[in-house]
């Protein structure tokens, strides 16, 4: 009994220990009406890594309605004092966020917080995340 319990124990800490904690959201269903056929890049702030991983993904164009917008930040960190509870629980060092708009009006965003800086196989897993939620041509 007590060696079921140790290994069903270590089972949850695997499958738990590969679970993904990005947020991925539709904010408006007609986007799922139709395959997405072009989609503009923008990456703020710029980021060649990023910018030439996500282009090998999709072929982006620059005549298109729908934009693509990629925002990051890497290595944040909390100085102040009041904050130490947060430093102990391990807040994020980082995030990567992915918008579809056209417009002022947004479609659907992706949102992930990062332990460390960003790699490219971040931006290659967020990417494979938007393309199983969206229908893209």
């Amino acid at each position: 009994m007590v060696i079921k319990n140790i290994v069903l124990f270590f089972s949850l800490l695997l499958f738990l220990g590969c679970s993904d904690n990005s947020i991925s959201s539709v904010h408006n269903k007609k986007i799922l009406e139709k395959d997405i056929e072009c989609m503009r890049l923008l990456v703020f702030p710029p980021n060649e890594k990023i910018e030439s991983t996500l282009k090998s993904l999709y072929d982006f164009k620059n005549d298109c309605d729908l934009d693509f917008i990629v925002s990051y930040k890497n290595s944040i960190t909390c100085n102040s004092n009041q904050n130490v509870d947060k430093k102990a629980y391990g807040m994020p060092s980082g995030y990567l966020r992915y918008e579809i708009k056209s417009g002022r009006k947004l479609f659907y965003s992706y949102y992930i917080d990062l332990d460390e800086d960003i790699t490219k196989q971040d931006v290659e897993s967020g990417f494979e995340r938007v393309k199983k939620a969206l229908p893209f041509k």
